[in-house]
């Protein structure tokens, strides 16, 4: 039995670096058939000659000393600056300036290679390789600033790139937004640069090894890319990615431009995108040109669209409600008390009940809100008839005032609060199918005819669904193949009908 850290290397050696079975098999000591079977389920300054003398550093110079080996040896955040040892120097009796002090710490750094900068090489562009990172932006919504999250997606050789919007960094948006980067892309390159965010990485260790998180393992084994992880606090690892990030800012977020939703940004953000990948260039021929002659050959074929939902077992209270990501969520009366699984999409939350979907409700993005479902609580209305006028789920309906007006004089032609209500509710129950306008215009017609009651709405609406335009004329030729265009009907008479009329002018 192999583990799922097994089972990826399986799936990225086949896919990936093309091997076959037989040096799979043999490389991981494995025998073939389970091989077989993990791929087929898816600074410049002026110098003097010679140091000045510093006679009052000299007395303090292996003092000075072990202070900069000492700052040297603690972590970065609790290094003190050169103002707070100048500081503690001279409560030890330091008369020195603070210019003086500087002079001899930078002397003494530069012999023990402290602070020296960092050589890099210039590396040529790989084919097939992205780098991904997200970036916080702001917006307006309504007069309020907003955070939001974009997702940035930026391919190393052709330049190519993706941005969408998402109100968080948790695992389903990740995923989401490398799913939306492969259909952008029409392929899975072959690798990814990554930095150690919390949906990928589960824990750090030395090098570049990592510990991944078990929802990112089962997303990189299903598309069989090579997840290659930046050095903690170096942000030149994905250099290409951080400019992005940078670019997006300031030129679609600054100033904070008006919010609608995430879905109106994304778009926006995929017409921007594919306006600089078809008229930036590089080298003469624009990213797109570079593109297409990457996609030919470095690309993982895109194929299925990995389930990004986050699942979650929860049980329904009493209130017909699921309790999700701080968030409440309504099922029908039948599921009260019982266990039931929610996939929790980026922006929508279905719930099921032995694999089947009861009900879909869009995602809440705050915390501590809930969605109530009406249709959901109508069945329990009609027993607590009662309850209806103190009904949270009625209330945040906001039903036309018509159908107010309608249950009280309902009620009161029946003569009772509680009959009048359970058939109400009735009349509620036929908005689900029929829209809740043309139900209202259905009741304000009825008030208007003092006709009150279900049978009322429901003659109604039979008598607007079998009412009909008036029948077509047969066509010539038909009347033609059974002898009856030559036919003629001669037209009535109207006497009677005007002798009629004038001895109604009598009377």
């Amino acid at each position: 039995m192999i583990g799922m850290v097994q089972f990826d290397y399986i799936r990225f050696l086949y896919f990936n670096k093309e091997k076959s079975i037989r040096s799979i098999a043999k490389q991981m000591g494995i025998h073939r058939n389970t091989v077989r079977k993990a791929i087929q389920n898816p600074s410049f300054g002026y110098c003097l000659t010679q140091p000045k003398k510093k006679p009052i550093n000299d007395a303090f110079s292996d003092r000075i000393r072990y202070l900069v080996e000492e700052n040297q040896k603690q972590t970065k955040k609790n290094q003190c600056t050169k103002k707070k040892m100048y500081k503690d120097i001279v409560k030890e009796g330091y008369k020195g300036t603070y210019s003086a002090f500087t002079w001899q710490v930078r002397r003494m750094e530069q012999e023990l290679n402290i602070g020296q900068s960092e050589a890099f090489l210039k590396l040529l562009p790989l084919k097939g390789s992205m780098q991904v990172d997200f970036g916080t932006m702001w917006v307006e919504e309504e007069g309020v600033r907003k955070k939001l999250f974009a997702f940035c997606a930026k391919l190393c050789y052709s330049k190519c790139e993706y941005v969408c919007v998402y109100p968080r960094e948790s695992t389903e948006y990740f995923l989401d937004g490398l799913t939306s980067a492969f259909a952008f892309f029409g392929g899975v390159p072959k690798t990814i640069v990554f930095d150690n965010l919390t949906p990928a990485v589960k824990k750090i260790k030395q090098g570049t090894e990592r510990i991944l998180q078990k929802a990112f393992l089962h997303f990189k084994a299903f598309y069989c890319f090579e997840a290659v992880f930046c050095r903690p606090g170096r942000g030149n690892d994905k250099g290409l990615v951080e400019n992005l990030v940078k670019y997006v800012r300031n030129n679609y977020f600054l100033p904070a431009p008006c919010f609608h939703s995430f879905q109106e940004t994304s778009e926006w953000l995929h017409r921007e995108c594919n306006q600089r990948n078809q008229t930036e260039k590089r080298d003469g021929q624009t990213w797109e040109t570079w593109f297409l002659q990457e996609q030919t050959d470095s690309f993982l074929p895109f194929k299925e669209v990995y389930d990004c939902s986050k699942q979650i077992e929860a049980k329904v209270d009493t209130y017909q409600l699921v309790h999700v990501d701080r968030n409440r969520y309504s099922v029908p009366t039948a599921y009260v008390g019982k266990t039931v699984q929610v996939s929790l999409y980026p922006f929508s939350v279905e719930i099921h009940s032995k694999h089947a979907t009861i009900c879909t409700h869009p995602r809440l993005l705050s915390k501590n809100e809930e969605r109530l479902h009406p249709y959901h609580y109508l069945s329990l209305l009609q027993k607590k008839a009662r309850a209806y006028d103190q009904a949270k789920v009625i209330y945040d309906w906001k039903l036309p005032s018509i159908y107010e007006t309608y249950r009280k004089l309902l009620q009161a032609h029946i003569r009772s609060s509680s009959k009048g209500t359970r058939e109400f509710i009735e009349i509620l129950r036929l908005t689900e199918v029929h829209g809740v306008s043309t139900i209202a215009d259905i009741l304000t017609d009825l008030d208007a005819r003092n006709q009150y009651g279900l049978q009322a709405v429901v003659s109604v609406l039979r008598c607007q669904q079998e009412k009909t335009s008036g029948s077509k004329p047969l066509a010539r030729s038909i009347l033609a193949k059974h002898k009856l265009d030559t036919i003629a009907l001669p037209p009535p008479s109207l006497d009677s009908y005007n002798a009629l009329l004038k001895m109604g002018d009598c009377k």
